[in-house]
């Protein structure tokens, strides 16, 4: 692995560990949690989420394997693109829901 893609990796457990202590924390509640969900997959603006930037990256990386060495490839990573911004994404939207109609009167 290269170093670049080393340091993407660190960069990218730190922020998930940020977001698993405000999910986690000793005081996080289910606002805190609803937050969180909404951080990893934001229907409304989906790019901007975590989920939707996996999601672009799988896209893009198959359209450079596309471009380099065929469609098989790219047919799987954009069922894996699209299996992260609708499964995932639509059962955490669904979780999030949830989470705030807990704290609705």
């Amino acid at each position: 692995m290269s170093a670049d893609v080393t340091t993407a990796v660190a960069a990218i457990r730190l922020g998930l560990h940020a977001l698993r202590e405000n999910a986690l924390g000793d005081t996080a509640d289910h606002e805190d949690q609803a937050a969180v969900l909404q951080a990893l997959y934001d229907d409304r603006n989906q790019p901007g989420s975590v989920l939707g930037m996996i999601s672009d990256l799988l896209t893009d990386i198959g359209v450079r394997i596309e471009d380099q060495v065929g469609e098989d490839i790219t047919e799987v990573i954009d069922e894996a693109a699209g299996y992260v911004q609708d499964s995932v994404g639509q059962r955490l939207e669904r979780a999030r829901a949830a989470l705030i109609a807990l704290g609705t009167p």
